[in-house]
């Protein structure tokens, strides 16, 4: 019971560490086309935050994969691979 709860915990992780790599990507987009000011103290402070939390995912990938004409795909290959530790999480969770 414990092991479950500890897989749901860790699943739980993971949807949330999705969610702050969509949301650093959508800030860094609104910032580069000026739509976000980086001035306000708010913005900065989101960014900033967004930043420190999804770095350590990002650098390892991007120490494979480097960016192409400007485009990151950090990312979306972390978002890829949090989604397979979700599904492989649920596998477990099933046949438990």
């Amino acid at each position: 019971m414990v092991f479950m709860h500890t897989l749901m915990f860790v699943q739980w992780i993971a949807g949330l560490i999705v969610w702050l790599l969509i949301l650093n990507v959508l800030t860094e987009w609104l910032l580069h086309f000026g739509i976000l000011n980086s001035r306000h103290y708010i913005v900065s402070v989101i960014s900033d935050f967004l930043y420190k939390m999804t770095t350590p995912i990002l650098n390892p990938i991007r120490r494979y994969i480097p960016s192409y004409n400007g485009l990151d795909f950090s990312p979306l290959i972390a978002i890829f691979i949090l989604f397979i530790i979700k599904d492989l999480i649920n596998i477990l969770i099933i046949n438990i």
